[in-house]
C-alpha cells in the first residue's frame, strides 16, 4: 500500500500518461550518451507509462516477479535507466536547474548505476512526489 510519500504504480502510470512524450534533457541525454539497450519503447513516456503499470503485476519474461511492486517509490528508486529517471523528473515539473544538474552529473558519472545514482542523488523521490 502506497503512503504519504508515495503512491501506486499503477496510479502514477496513469498520471504520466497525460505528459509531453519529450523534455529537454531526457532526449539530449538519449542523444549524447545514449539509452538503455532494455528500452524497447519509441519514446520515455510510452517506456515509462508501460514500466510503472507493469510493475503493479507479476510481469512476464525476463522481467517477471513473485510479487506485483505497487510502490512507484520503489520503482522509481530502483529505475536503471538515466534517461527515465530524467524524463520522469521533467514530465512532473522539477524546476530546470536541478534537472540541468542531475544531467550533468549523470552525464559524468559513467556507467549508467552511477548515472542513476547521481541523479538520484539530485532528485530524490520526496521532489516528485512533490512537484505532483
Amino acid at each position: 500500500m502506497a503512503g504519504r510519500n508515495d503512491m501506486s504504480c499503477l496510479a502514477f502510470s496513469r498520471l504520466l500518461r497525460f505528459k509531453r512524450s519529450h523534455y529537454p534533457y531526457s532526449d539530449k541525454y538519449i542523444r549524447e550518451v545514449g539509452n538503455s539497450p532494455d528500452t524497447h519503447a519509441r519514446t520515455e513516456k510510452q517506456h515509462m507509462v508501460q514500466w510503472f503499470a507493469a510493475n503493479a503485476t507479476h510481469g512476464s519474461g525476463a522481467y517477471s516477479r513473485q510479487k506485483p511492486n505497487n510502490s512507484a517509490k520503489n520503482c522509481y528508486n530502483k529505475l536503471e535507466n538515466a534517461a527515465s529517471l530524467l524524463w520522469v523528473a521533467e514530465a512532473v515539473g522539477i524546476e530546470e536547474p536541478a534537472v540541468a544538474a542531475a544531467f550533468e552529473a549523470a552525464r559524468q558519472a559513467g556507467d549508467y548505476r552511477r548515472a542513476c545514482g547521481a541523479i538520484r542523488k539530485i532528485i530524490s523521490w520526496s521532489m516528485i512526489i512533490e512537484s505532483l
